[in-house]
């Protein structure tokens, strides 16, 4: 039996897409300093937002320090490795909100502690094409959040820009105006009559103990529709509330 290690993490840098995606940003700076010293020495600055890439998110993000809020450093490393399971939900469309009977017939079957990664397909989008990566991809919402709470799982990771759907950002005419406008075009509906609220699963699923992690992706494909063990580990910082990570399924073959 041999062990391989596959690398579920997005690369990011100066090219880094963020959420929301309405166009070019630049928030994202990399600072090159040489030293030439004895030994040529080269340091990087970098400038930017700890919400780029695979991140994982603290749960002081979304939650008041009383309502269980903590801070990156904080997260229980026992939290971040475990079984997982990696979930094919690759034939779902654009703007589909995960429900409870999607999770009921994952496959393989979702079971109390696993660490939970939904394959979207949408990470073929990252660095092509931004704006249907992190407007369109199939999501959670809350009713989703609570099986997932009830189930027992550790941990929730996805190929997708945010755990939330992206519809989910009550009020959408002020947060993504753009998207507003574009649902309601196509669908006839209102957007905060449907969504009345910002990102419920990342209050319910983190509030609940549950690691989140958005932007996965590398070698999902790899590892679709297998048990294996997942891995990932935050940087202790002391005042983030969040990071990024390398996420990893480490498989015995």
């Amino acid at each position: 039996m041999t062990t391989k290690i596959y690398d579920l993490s997005q690369p990011w840098g100066v090219d880094t897409p963020l959420w929301p995606f309405p166009g070019a940003r630049s928030d994202l700076e990399f600072k090159r300093v040489e030293f030439l010293e004895r030994f040529h020495k080269r340091s990087v600055v970098y400038t930017g937002t700890l919400h780029a890439g695979t991140h994982m998110d603290a749960p002081i993000h979304v939650l008041h320090p009383e309502e269980g809020g903590i801070y990156l450093d904080k997260i229980p490393l026992n939290n971040c490795y475990g079984t997982g399971v990696v979930v094919d939900f690759r034939h779902l469309e654009k703007w589909h909100i995960i429900t409870p009977a999607d999770l009921e017939a994952a496959t393989p079957q979702i079971e109390a502690g696993d660490w939970v990664v939904f394959n979207t397909g949408w990470h073929k989008y990252w660095r092509y094409n931004n704006y249907t990566y992190f407007n369109y991809y199939p999501g959670l919402g809350p009713e989703a959040a609570k099986w997932l709470i009830n189930k027992g799982v550790k941990g929730v990771t996805g190929t997708w820009g945010a755990t939330d759907s992206p519809l989910w950002h009550y009020p959408l005419i002020q947060t993504m105006p753009w998207l507003d406008k574009e649902y309601r075009r196509e669908t006839g509906k209102d957007p905060d009559v449907e969504f009345p609220e910002y990102e419920p699963c990342h209050r319910l699923l983190m509030g609940n103990g549950i690691v989140t992690i958005e932007n996965a992706g590398g070698e999902v494909d790899s590892v679709t529709g297998k048990r294996c063990t997942i891995a990932a580990f935050p940087f202790k910082c002391e005042m983030a509330d969040g990071g990024m990570v390398r996420l990893v399924a480490i498989v015995e073959e």
